[in-house]
């Protein structure tokens, strides 16, 4: 996301000319670019449009005009900007093993996760679908290597939209035999770091037992291969998160498989990981990690003045949100704004109109 906010003087074209309007690719989900100019026609501070945001700084609110009606530069004006939900990618990582057929309260393992996911009044999939690019692997292997191919890969790529491709590839599969989760891990970090769409890239790794490998498909002993494959993954820009189906998984492995795939560091607090008991708490689980993906950080078009970020007001679909408040906002450098708490839960659950007004002379504009 991007905030652009407006500063005293030299921003945009001199008002009353007619000039080409300058622009900036920002990189950013929902906003694709921002410019600045005036026109002879009579500019509107604030204005948007679908695709971008538009920022005409001379003759709008708060410009001043002198006796022969050019208007001053050095006044502020306000930025308000439309951003839309950052569109995350994940790839739902799905242990295809046998023992995804064990009881799971009232259904079996690989049900419960179907309901979860795919089930069309309350998957969230279905649900989602429209907001975040969603795909599937499913994991398996016969045997390891003395089975032939392995890991066995059924995967759907991700895409917006894209719950009729992944619920037709679960119906065609069903649980087969072993877990070589460092294997998969590796295998289809590829499809995440080399899709183009902007957003983060997101493993959620569901699985019931301890990993095994490719070399080794019994007993289970590939816990190192699975936190070096998230690991890697991290360190190209994919991030794993992991739930464990039931309880046969160990919470030290979860935890470092939470902790690989956030890249944390000796000293670090732990990732969070999830274990899910029952049907409900799978569902809850995989919602808590995709709700969560979406940046609350927003990059500034321009700096804050040392000092000077209480006098920037940021507003949130038009109501004030207090600088260091739990629930407001805070400047994580002169660069970055974030919002916290409630203010970053509207962001993350749809679209927001975020407006940030400061006083003259407290933004120094880039360059």
């Amino acid at each position: 996301m991007v905030a652009v906010m407006a500063g005293c003087g030299g921003v945009g074209g001199t008002p009353g000319t007619d000039t080409d309007t300058g622009s900036s690719t920002t990189g950013i989900p929902g906003v694709t670019s921002v410019s600045a100019g005036a026109t002879e026609t009579g500019p509107t501070t604030g204005s948007t449009t679908d695709e971008a945001v538009k920022f005409d700084l001379g003759g709008g609110p708060g410009s001043a005009t002198d006796s022969e009606g050019a208007s001053d530069t050095s006044v502020c004006a306000d930025a308000d900007v439309t951003f839309e939900p950052q569109i995350p990618t994940v790839l739902l990582l799905i242990d295809q093993s046998g023992s995804m057929t064990t009881q799971f309260g009232n259904t079996d393992r690989w049900e419960a996760v179907y309901n979860a996911l795919l089930d069309e009044d309350d998957g969230l999939v279905p649900h989602l679908e429209g907001q975040v690019r969603f795909g599937m692997a499913l994991y398996t292997s016969f045997e390891g290597d003395q089975g032939g191919e392995c890991p066995v890969i059924t995967e759907t790529p991700p895409a917006l939209d894209n719950y009729q491709a992944i619920a037709a590839s679960w119906d065609a599969s069903q649980p087969e035999d072993e877990t070589p989760t460092g294997e998969s891990i590796a295998a289809v970090t590829p499809t995440l770091v080399m899709d183009p769409t902007e957003g983060n890239k997101i493993i959620v790794l569901a699985t019931d037992g301890e990993p095994d490998t490719c070399a080794e498909p019994n007993p289970q002993n590939g816990q190192e291969e699975s936190v070096e494959a998230a690991a890697a993954a991290f360190a190209q820009g994919v991030r794993t998160y992991v739930i464990s189906v039931g309880n046969e998984v160990s919470d030290q492995h979860l935890q470092d498989v939470a902790n690989a795939g956030a890249g944390v560091g000796p000293g670090d607090p732990d990732a969070p990981f999830y274990k899910a008991d029952d049907a409900q708490a799978l569902a809850d689980a995989f919602a808590d990690i995709v709700d969560g993906v979406r940046d609350c950080k927003l990059t500034l078009d321009g700096t804050v003045s040392e000092g000077g970020e209480d006098q920037c007001t940021v507003y949130v679909n038009g109501m004030v949100v207090p600088f260091g408040d739990e629930d407001g906002w805070q400047l994580n450098n002169p660069g970055e704004v974030e919002l916290v708490g409630d203010a970053c839960d509207a962001i993350q659950n749809g679209e927001v109109q975020v407006s940030i007004k400061c006083a003259c002379g407290v933004v120094v504009p880039p360059g």
